[in-house]
């Protein structure tokens, strides 16, 4: 067994350094391309400071296909935590990143999602698009293992911004249902976001469906009356 690599995941892939993952975590660029190419960027300033360098965890560079336990990629932490900056240099180095699943199947569009970082969101639609990975909706209407899709998972948090993000971007995903038969606009009632509920129903092919034959008026009812006013003037 070599003590100098990371272990290894079951399909073959690298556990991911813990370095790297802090430095995506915390959207540290430069440190993570540093440790991509076998160094770090504050290797200089710890020599100078007497202290040996701790650039990489592993012999050789760290790869940008490493996986936490979970199975997500640095592109899944990104996205997960905003980090525009970071999502570009990724996606440069390697679009496939933009398709990769974690254990749960969401994607890093999934995690900028649920995480409800609306420009996230944008950035890693538009790079799709750009690197042509978008035909046939591949990323953008992607479902994990719930059978969630991105707008799901913004609605079901009462992520208003992401949601109406999506809803420019993808129009189609107010009309998909989960593998519990429920919609984008039933979680967005439950979530109490107005303003996920308005992005949502502003799409006219927009699905109410909820669970148990219910739907979002149902859902209106116990919310508010708010939120039933705005339901009622769209679906009757």
């Amino acid at each position: 067994m070599d003590l100098g690599r990371p272990a290894s995941c079951k399909d073959g892939s690298m556990f991911m350094c813990p370095r790297l993952y802090t430095a995506a975590f915390e959207g540290q660029t430069e440190e993570v391309t540093g440790l991509l190419m076998g160094s770090s960027v504050d290797a200089p300033a710890a020599a100078r400071n007497g202290r040996p360098s701790t650039a990489v965890n592993h012999r050789g560079p760290c790869t940008a296909q490493e996986v936490t336990a979970e199975r997500n990629t640095l592109l899944h932490i990104a996205a997960g935590q905003g980090h525009g900056g970071l999502i570009a240099e990724l996606c440069y180095r390697d679009s496939s990143l933009l398709s990769s699943v974690n254990k749960a199947l969401d994607t890093p569009l999934h995690s900028a999602a649920r995480a409800g970082g609306a420009n996230a969101v944008e950035d890693i639609v538009r790079l799709a698009r750009a690197n042509c990975l978008e035909e046939g909706g591949v990323i953008i209407r992607g479902k994990n293992v719930a059978g969630d899709t991105a707008m799901h998972l913004a609605a079901r948090h009462g992520h208003g911004a992401a949601v109406e993000k999506l809803v420019k971007l993808a129009p189609e995903l107010a009309s998909e249902l989960n593998r519990a038969g429920v919609s984008s606009l039933y979680l967005a009632v439950t979530s109490g976001s107005v303003d996920a509920v308005r992005a949502i129903v502003s799409h006219g092919d927009a699905s109410a469906a909820g669970p148990n034959q219910q739907n979002a008026l149902h859902a209106a009812v116990l919310e508010s009356s708010g939120f039933l006013i705005l339901l009622h003037h769209c679906f009757t």
